[in-house]
């Protein structure tokens, strides 16, 4: 029985309501529409909404799509740890840590406890707030991560600008590049414009993908994950157009 709700449901909320409309107007036009006068091809096009919202927002496509940028880990040797900010959370004058930082800062902590070295922490402030630098820096105080052994970088606005100022700190030393799966890509093409020796370890996986029914049902979380995706093929597009290869 919960697996029927689960189906059903996935049908009749967000994104997948949208699935489930489309496919009732293309199936009211091909019965009615000839009644009212309706062309052929508007029942086309709803059945071809409703199948572009099923794809788009369901996990078995998402999970092909990430191939396109998931990375393989490289080894750990880097002089240094470099964590990209990936956001914050903020509602009603409250902030806290978005879940993308807090699994770069993760396992930032697990290389750190490996092999203790300085960790370089990277991420200001796009548009207002506090920089997300100083926000990740009181996690990882939280985590036991002895402040000397912390450097703030507060002034990027995007992972060029990661790869700049970290720079500017540190010099061309090496460095292990800590960001989340899908936006490894794009930051260790930045980062090596500006560092000849950079490892990579993702702080994250790209999407839940269990291959499973849930899978190949529409749901929010596939959504957000092509999304994301998207983000960064295009990311990727203006990198190359506006800093060259």
């Amino acid at each position: 029985m919960l697996h029927v709700f689960k189906i059903i449901s996935s049908f009749l909320t967000i994104p997948g309501i949208f699935v489930t409309l489309f496919l009732f107007l293309w199936l009211f036009y091909s019965k009615f529409g000839r009644k009212y006068g309706c062309k052929k091809r508007a029942e086309y096009i709803f059945l071809a909404l409703s199948m572009i919202f099923y794809v788009l927002s369901s996990n078995w496509f998402a999970y092909l799509i990430s191939k396109t940028l998931f990375l393989t880990d490289s080894q750990d040797k880097g002089q240094y740890i470099v964590v990209l900010g990936g956001g914050v959370d903020e509602y009603e004058q409250k902030v806290e840590i978005g879940r993308h930082t807090l699994r770069r800062l993760y396992k930032a902590v697990e290389l750190y406890r490996k092999n203790p070295r300085k960790i370089v922490i990277t991420g200001g402030i796009i548009d207002k707030g506090t920089p997300e630098a100083y926000i990740m820096k009181s996690v990882l105080l939280n985590f036991g991560v002895p402040e000397s052994d912390i450097i703030v970088e507060d002034k990027a606005r995007n992972t060029f600008e990661n790869g700049k100022y970290t720079y500017e700190l540190i010099g061309d030393t090496s460095i292990t590049l800590v960001t989340s799966s899908l936006h490894m890509k794009r930051s260790l093409w930045v980062f090596r414009k500006f560092f000849k020796e950079v490892y990579n370890v993702s702080g994250d996986l790209p999407l839940d993908f269990r291959n499973s029914y849930l899978d190949y049902l529409p749901s929010a979380g596939a959504l957000y994950a092509m999304g994301n995706i998207t983000h960064e093929l295009l990311g990727i597009v203006q990198y190359a157009l506006m800093y060259g290869r």
